[in-house]
């Protein structure tokens, strides 16, 4: 949870806009509070990472990702020979997509967007 300050005086938005009045709190524009620290932004709008293929070839393997919504990309590069392929018999959701693959434990790398 972010900690919050108030900011100084003079960064007030009351001061900044027409019709404000310092530190007035009950108008239009209400004054920020500022928050400190840092703010994560790891799986914000990707996630990727590294899958191996079923080892029955043409097999559905279940892939984990931590986008947290549905992907609207999904990338897929091989890094031995052979095909690795959506399942597109079986949708992506909000934590998995699924794979298959050309030959038997393939991997490959992944990045979801």
């Amino acid at each position: 949870m972010p900690q919050y300050v108030t900011p100084q005086q003079d960064l007030l938005l009351s001061n900044q806009f027409p019709g404000g009045k310092p530190g007035q709190t009950n108008s239009l524009y209400n004054d920020l509070q500022l928050p400190t620290g840092s703010i994560a932004w790891s799986n914000q709008f990707n996630d990727s990472g590294t899958g191996t293929t079923n080892a029955t070839i043409g097999t559905t393997q279940q892939i984990t990702h931590g986008l947290g919504v549905v992907p609207n990309f999904i990338t897929i590069t091989e890094t031995s020979a052979g095909v690795v392929y959506l399942d597109t018999g079986t949708a992506a959701t909000a934590t998995t997509f699924n794979v298959k693959g050309t030959v038997a434990s393939l991997t490959f790398n992944w990045k979801v967007e």
